[in-house]
């Protein structure tokens, strides 16, 4: 486990009420809510987000609304949307965990390169063009939908 996450481990276990645990680490917003500040900090349209990815507006648009249906995207739709927005490795981990999902893994050759990606802050249209060429750019065609 991580340190915050031991460090909760042994906070939970000595409090005598959940609420005396003063957990580190919690947020509480959700994965739509995240998907939009993101986008909105960094000043990115939906239309963006289309041009850069294989999804639609509609879809886009689902996604950063609390209003809409709630539509559960896949790991690697999140991460295809990370790279338009060029989001950093930990905005793309923070929406990936909010989703419910294993943040970005060292262990695959793809992820790996999105990650050594986003630690050179290379923007992820020129991550997804780099991947493309080294033919490690599957991953969203295979594994997304």
């Amino acid at each position: 486990m991580g340190k915050i996450t031991d460090e909760n481990y042994r906070k939970l276990k000595s409090a005598e009420n959940y609420e005396d645990a003063s957990l580190s680490g919690i947020s509480d917003m959700d994965f739509t809510t995240s998907l939009a500040r993101i986008m909105e900090e960094k000043n990115v349209p939906t239309m963006t987000v289309v041009e850069n990815t294989s999804l639609s507006k509609s879809y886009i648009n689902k996604l950063r609304s609390p209003f809409e249906k709630q539509v559960k995207p896949s790991r690697y739709v999140i991460i295809e949307i990370a790279l338009a927005i060029d989001a950093t490795l930990e905005e793309t981990n923070d929406l990936l965990k909010k989703a419910k999902y294993q943040e970005l893994y060292t262990r695959d050759r793809s992820e790996s390169f999105i990650i050594w990606g986003m630690l050179k802050n290379i923007p992820g249209k020129e991550i997804r063009r780099m991947m493309q060429e080294k033919g490690l750019d599957d991953i969203f065609r295979e594994k997304q939908r």
